[in-house]
């Protein structure tokens, strides 16, 4: 079943309270190979501000909206999954309208946060795949 975030709630709460959109589960600590027990994923309404800056790179405001929404979706029932060294960041990629990534990071107190949302083009997808940056996710 398809989890939709509620983006406006969350701005018009007027605060930073993270909110739960996801966990990392066993399975995805596994596949990855991380040093990491489950825990949950947390997003604060200035993360939301921040994916603002990709709407563009969306092929329309729908399909943006639509990735925002579909967050908790995305980290639950991902396409693919990857680990960036360079910046610790656990990536979950679902093809939608677009094909979107979000990236989640582990902040300073042991919790895992939402980083950014963006597209990736067909092209960035295959190379991800093509380098196993990005794998499966079965």
């Amino acid at each position: 079943m398809e989890e939709k975030l509620n983006v406006n709630s969350i701005l018009k709460a007027n605060n930073n309270n993270p909110i739960k959109i996801g966990e990392l589960s066993k399975k995805v600590i596994n596949m990855l190979n991380l040093d990491y027990s489950p825990r949950n994923i947390l997003l604060t309404a200035d993360r939301i501000y921040h994916c603002e800056k990709h709407k563009s790179e969306y092929k329309d405001e729908d399909s943006y909206k639509k990735s925002i929404e579909s967050i908790p979706d995305i980290i639950k029932f991902p396409h693919y999954i990857g680990f960036n060294k360079s910046n610790n960041s656990i990536q979950y990629v679902k093809k939608l309208d677009d094909t979107t990534l979000v990236a989640v990071r582990l902040s300073y107190k042991g919790s895992l946060q939402l980083r950014t949302v963006f597209p990736l083009t067909e092209f960035d997808l295959n190379k991800k795949i093509n380098s196993n940056k990005l794998i499966p996710y079965k």
